[in-house]
């Protein structure tokens, strides 16, 4: 599991989105190759994953910017949470 500091920064937001957005660009030229169903619905898998976690980092730093008293116990109980969250979708 990541650390707080890893959830809070706007770099590996931005890495994550940038990552999903060369995904859906895969998915674009797979439409226009005319690429298989099943192709196409295994990338659009991923990016929906990828978005996902982009989401986790974006709700885990708002999480942490506002709510200095929490202890270390607290910040991984509330990531497990936000895993859970995210995998129940």
């Amino acid at each position: 599991m990541a650390t707080t500091e890893e959830y809070v920064t706007n770099k590996q937001i931005k890495t994550r989105l940038k990552r999903s957005a060369g995904q859906l660009d895969s998915v674009l030229r797979m439409m226009d190759e005319n690429r298989p169903c099943e192709d196409v619905l295994v990338q659009l898998s991923a990016v929906k994953s990828s978005i996902d976690k982009a989401m986790k980092l974006v709700i885990a730093r708002n999480i942490n910017n506002c709510v200095d008293a929490m202890t270390t116990a607290d910040v991984q109980n509330l990531e497990h949470s936000l895993d859970l969250l995210l995998k129940t979708k």
